[in-house]
Order: structure tokens, then sequence, then C-alpha cells
């Protein structure tokens, strides 16, 4: 098994990053590299002020949306989880919806609600406020800084409430109902038993959304490209594709954020690295009493409506109407309105084979690295050894690669295989790139359930694979349904490898919104990212009908 694993972890991983790695040595010409070598690229991306500052501003960027994603999906996740709350079910669905608008997508969505001249808020507040002062200023400029921050958080925050509640519920209560009764109060009990026990959960959460933070390009891209305003991953894209192309600078850029995420990594490994004290699994669990908010409901259900507000209904709203819209106009008139672009998108050849790819793609990739990760996991914590701690850490590196550097190493390495082309790239594309979530979740589900379970096991006879099966699987079965959900959602929402990879004969969606937005068909783009996000919400509704599970209360099992 040890062997296979890694066979599949350098074909997936190691050998793009490889390729990528060693691609920085090279000189350039105006379409790519040539034969000879150079530090060139070394020293103007590693030692330059003017790459260092592109880095430092992801990093920056990055931390302010992983910190406000986590203060503000924290105290969700308690609210709900931990609090007597009412009609818990529905705040879960309205908390976790935007999972289903990628924050591509979203960004469309929020220009159209955002943009200082012709965005839906400020026309409509120019009309209100006009009534008692003379031309009032715009209220909402999407065009910033904030902009960008406000809108990752948006789109990012699901992560952090997802992973935190899951662990929440299933965490025993048993020592906070003793803190209880020992005189603390509910706040303490919050503060040095529960946040501390879910710490695995919060500290993976803040990983994902760091990295995907870092990593991300088109949301800084576009928007600071406006307010004058780079980032590394947008810079990287801008050397990859822009005429002339600077290959090596990419890949030197790209290398460099792989640096800066194995240190991120190391370190939530040192932090968790004692597991036992974040065992919360032991047996059957004690689910106590939950905090009564009394005259603080109204605060509670207020902070729940605004993240609701901002996150589903308004940019959920400004897409639908945008995709039914001829073009795009602050004034909304019925003469606006048709459905052109739906009834284009169904009934064209190369549209309806982008839909079969897409979910074609986020089925299968889902499969994969739930079935990798879960095994890759257990190997890790359950038979340490060298060989399974380097595999678990090379099939994790992919995760700090930006995609695009990522779509550069796997076309450099298989461009003279008959993957080249098809489908079948862009397969392992998502799975290397997906792989790293369903290790580190895994982890995490598996860091709380103690050894002496399948230990108990294996002293009643059973074999090593019986108990894994009987004990281990079923206990994290939520976590590995989570793994599911998730990598099916962003395997449909994945673009930044996808956009190097693609051919004319394997079209997926998220290629084509960037595509029409880019050419400046927002209402077309509009209209694709509503299906794609119908076939998200579709996704999760069979999945949660085969397998009994909801998404909300897998995460962090």
């Amino acid at each position: 098994m040890a062997l296979f694993l890694t066979a599949v972890v350098l074909a997936l991983a190691v050998i793009p990053l490889v390729y990528v790695f060693d691609a920085q040595f090279y000189k350039e010409t105006r379409v790519g590299l040539s034969e000879e070598r150079s530090l060139d690229a070394v020293k103007a991306v590693y030692a330059s002020a003017e790459y260092l500052g592109y880095l430092a501003n992801a990093l920056i960027l990055a931390a302010l949306v992983t910190a406000l994603s986590l203060l503000v999906g924290v105290v969700l996740a308690l609210l709900v989880a931990r609090t007597d709350l009412s009609h818990k079910s529905l705040w879960d669905t309205m908390i976790t919806l935007p999972l289903y608008l990628s924050p591509f997508t979203g960004l469309m969505a929020w220009i159209t609600l955002g943009s200082e001249k012709t965005g839906f808020i400020n026309h409509i507040l120019r009309k209100i406020l006009g009534v008692f002062i003379e031309n009032p200023k715009p209220l909402v400029n999407i065009w910033s800084y904030g902009g960008v921050v406000f809108i990752m958080f948006l789109f990012f925050c699901p992560f952090v409430y997802l992973f935190t509640v899951g662990s929440l519920r299933s965490m025993n209560t048993s020592l906070e109902e003793a803190a209880r009764m020992s005189g603390a109060t509910a706040i303490t009990g919050l503060r040095k038993i529960t946040l501390p026990m879910c710490l695995p959960a919060i500290l993976a959460s803040g990983l994902l959304v760091f990295v995907l933070s870092v990593e991300m390009y088109t949301v800084p891209g576009i928007i600071g490209a406006t307010v004058g305003f780079t980032t590394l991953p947008w810079k990287i894209f801008e050397d990859s594709t822009a005429i002339p192309v600077h290959r090596a600078h990419a890949a030197a850029g790209g290398c460099l954020l792989l640096f800066v995420t194995i240190a991120g990594v190391w370190l939530q490994n040192r932090l968790t690295q004692v597991s036992s004290r974040f065992v919360t699994v032991g047996g059957k669990g004690f689910q106590g009493r939950p905090i009564a908010l009394g005259k603080y409901s109204w605060l509670a259900v207020g902070i729940i409506l605004l993240y609701v507000l901002l996150a589903d209904i308004l940019p959920f709203g400004a897409l639908l109407i945008a995709s039914f819209m001829r073009f795009s106009a602050s004034m909304i008139t019925p003469d606006l309105f048709t459905t052109k672009h739906y009834v284009a998108f169904f009934t064209t050849q190369n549209m309806m084979a982008a839909l079969w790819n897409t979910i074609f793609l986020a089925v299968l990739t889902g499969i994969i690295c739930v079935l990798l990760g879960f095994v890759i996991s257990l190997m890790d914590l359950r038979r340490p050894s060298l060989v399974t701690k380097s595999i678990a850490f090379l099939s994790i590196l992919p995760v700090a690669v930006p995609g695009l550097v990522y779509g550069l190493g796997l076309l450099w390495t298989y461009l003279q295989t008959p993957l080249y082309g098809t489908i079948w790239i862009l397969l392992l594309a998502h799975v290397a790139k997906m792989l790293p979530y369903g290790v580190i979740v895994s982890r995490s589900g598996l860091l709380q359930l103690h050894p002496e379970l399948e230990e108990s096991a294996r002293m009643c006879g059973a074999t090593p694979t019986r108990a894994i099966a009987s004990i281990a699987a079923p206990l994290v079965k939520p976590t590995l349904i989570a793994i599911l959900f998730f990598v099916m959602l962003n395997s449909i929402k994945e673009l930044s490898a996808s956009i190097l990879l693609y051919s004319s004969n394997s079209h997926i969606l998220s290629v084509l919104t960037w595509h029409y937005m880019d050419n400046g068909d927002y209402q077309y783009a509009a209209a694709i990212g509503i299906i794609q996000t119908a076939i998200m919400i579709g996704i999760v509704l069979i999945t949660r009908m085969l397998f009994r599970a909801r998404l909300e209360a897998a995460f962090g099992q």
C-alpha cells in the first residue's frame, strides 16, 4: 500500500512541482523558456523589492481575510451549536449557502451590487437619500481594498463555520457541565474548555482559508488592477499569460509561495502534535444543556441575519437578476429582461459538453480524494514512519502552489503524453489540488479518535483492517462525507489550474464564466454562474439523500 501511495503522490504532486521548481532556473523567450540556464528570474523574484512587495500584499490580505473569517465563523458556530437559538437547521443552511457560489462569481454579483456609479445598492440609496440630501455620495464602493477583503471574507467564512460547528456538535460536553457545576460562567467554559477542545478543527479551517486567500488571483487581481493593488498570485498570472510571457518568473513566484505555505503547515503540525489533548470521542458522547441567550436572543439573530443578507440574499439576488438582463444598467425596467442567455446555453452543444464535463470531474475527484485522503492520514497517524510521514507531507504540497503555476507544472509534465488536451489531465489537476484538503480534514477527524478504540477491537480478535472498517471508518464517516462535499463543490468552482489545461474538447463551466466576464459579457457569465450554483446545490442534495447526512453537521467531526 505504501508503495502504491508513493507512486500516486509522486505522479500527482511531486513531479509537476519538480518541473515548476526547475523552470525558474532558465532564461526566458517571448513565448516560453529557452534551453539555457539562468538565475535572472530567481534574483528578480527572491531579491527584488517589487516581487517581495507583491508577496507581502498577498500575505497581509490573506491574514486579514483569515482573521475576519475565524472571528465571525467561530462566533456563528458557537451561536448555532452551543446556545438555545431557535431554527438552527435554517441558520445552518443559510450560513453555508455561500459555498454554492464561487468567490469569482460572488465578485460578479457584488460588482452589480456595489459599483460606485451603477451598483444597485448605491442607485437605491441615491433615490432614498436624494429626498433629504442633494447629490448624495455613493455609500458602497466595491472597487477598493476593503472590497477585496469583504468579498473574500464572505465566501471563505463558511469553511470556518462548518469545521467548527461540526467539531462542537461531536464533542462530549461533560467537561463543560462539570465546569458549570463548579461555578464557572458559560463564557469561561467556552474560553477554557470548548474552544481548546475544538482547536484542531479551527486550525485546519484557518490554514485552509489562509491558503485559499494567498493563492487567489481573481478577486484581488480584477479589483486590484483598478485601484493599484497587486498581489503575487495576480503577478504570476500576468507573467504566465501576457505577451511576452515570463514563465521562469511565474515558477519562481510559485515556489516562493510554496515555501511560505510549508511554514504554515509546519506551524499547524506543531500546534496539534500532542493529539491526545484533543481527543473528544471516546465512546458514547454526552450532550449537555445549551447556553440560554435570554434577552440577547435578538442580538444573536441579528448577527446571523446580517451575514445572511450580505453573503446570500444580496449576491444571489443580484446574480439572478443580472442573468436575465440584456445589458448592465442600474435602473431595472421590464424591457431589460430576457431568457436568451439560458436558451443559448441549453441549445449549444459545447455548453452542454462543458456541463457534463464539470459534473463528471466533480464526482470522480470527490471519490478519489476521500479514499486517498483517509488512507494517507490513517497510515500517518496509526503507523507513523519516515515513509508514511513523507507521503502525508508530500501529498499536501500542491495546496501551497497557486493553481495557475501548478497547472503549468502539469502542462510541462504531461505535454508529450496522450493525457494532454483531454479531460483526464483536468482530473489530475483537480485531484492533486483537492487531495491536500482530504488529507488535512481526515487527519483532523482522526485526531479526535483515541487509538484505544481500535486497540480494543484488536484485543477481541479483529484484524487491523477489520478494526479500521468497524471502528475508525464509521466514527469518521461524517468527516469523509464532509470531504466528499467539499471536494465536489470546489472542483466545480476550480479555475486557476483549469484555465491553462482545458482544450476545445474539455471545456468546464468555471473557465467559460471567466472568459465571458473577461470579454465583458457579464450577463451570460452570470447565467453560467447560476447554472453552476444549481449544479452544486443538486449534488449536495443527492449526496444527502444517499448518505443521509447534512453537510452542515459533517465538517469537523
